[in-house]
């Protein structure tokens, strides 16, 4: 059931990815970057 569980959570974020890349006005921030960077990037786009 746990595999069972992960495979359809794998999925499901799968389904999402898919949704919010055909939005045209979701912008990608990089979880990597610093949030200062990532905070002027947001305040940039408006």
């Amino acid at each position: 059931m746990i595999e069972k569980i992960k495979m359809e959570t794998r999925r499901y974020a799968k389904r999402q990815i898919t949704w919010f890349k055909k939005d045209k006005e979701t912008y990608w921030l990089d979880g990597e970057e610093p949030i200062e960077q990532n905070i002027n990037k947001i305040l940039n786009l408006i």
